[in-house]
């Protein structure tokens, strides 16, 4: 059989203070179903753009590594700009960083309620497509 656990002191504490009180995860649940058919919409369109835009912008960038920095390793006797690929990724990440920055406000996105979870969201998505758009113009 399995045993029950108990629940922590400070579990039991913010569950006994009631409005006072943090909010326990059935609580934020609820006022997180309760939001209006506006703001869910509103919502679901802001994380599509959140999604699709980063997914171009790396795309973009994809395509752009290739005719900017070919393949990204030191070849000898190569002419142009080479620099390795490490240091491509860098400045992809710089430039996806500040594009989004300034250009989620165009698209009605509150740059301002972004966390950090939300600008690694969106950073992870721009660059992992990158990464595999180059890679796949690369062979």
């Amino acid at each position: 059989m399995a045993k029950k656990r108990k629940k922590s002191k400070s579990v039991q504490d913010g569950a006994a203070a009631g409005p006072e009180g943090s909010k326990t995860a059935d609580e934020k649940k609820i006022t997180a179903s309760k939001m209006d058919p506006a703001e869910r919409k509103k919502a679901r369109s802001d994380g599509i753009v959140m999604t699709i835009y980063p997914a171009i912008l790396g795309v973009i960038f994809g395509f752009a590594s290739l005719q900017l920095f070919g393949t990204g390793v030191p070849e000898e006797g190569s002419a142009g700009m080479v620099y390795p690929w490490y240091f491509v990724m860098i400045l992809v990440i710089g430039f996806s960083f500040y594009i989004q920055k300034f250009t989620y406000p165009f698209l009605k996105i509150k740059v301002e309620e972004f966390k950090a979870k939300d600008w690694l969201y969106v950073e992870f998505i721009a660059i992992d497509l990158w990464l595999v758009s180059w890679t796949l113009l690369l062979n």
